[in-house]
């Protein structure tokens, strides 16, 4: 398993980052924390979606945590796609989980 801490600080960028792990054929999944330091995991090839989604209703609850932490963003796969996102990539070197 691959890891890598990824930076996505724009919705350009959010969008772009998708695309590309949309053309892998591996699960490409986004782990991180939210404000209060809760755990999530999803799906890399849905992001700019769910970020959006995310957005527009959680500003309907009011007691629940819905700010990514972005410090604590990694991106997971099987494969190791440095080359494809490395534009997004913000340590070296990569981490390989085992």
């Amino acid at each position: 398993m691959h890891k890598f801490a990824v930076e996505l600080t724009t919705a350009k960028e959010v969008e772009s980052f998708s695309e590309i792990v949309k053309t892998i054929p591996e699960d490409v999944r986004l782990i991180g924390k939210d404000e209060n330091g809760a755990e999530w995991n999803m799906s890399a090839k849905s992001l700019y979606c769910s970020l959006v989604v995310s957005a527009k209703f959680q500003r309907e609850r009011e007691h629940t945590a819905h700010d990514v932490n972005w410090d604590t963003l990694w991106c997971v796969c099987e494969r190791d796609i440095y080359e494809l996102i490395r534009d997004y990539v913000r340590i070296s070197p990569r981490t390989e989980v085992k």
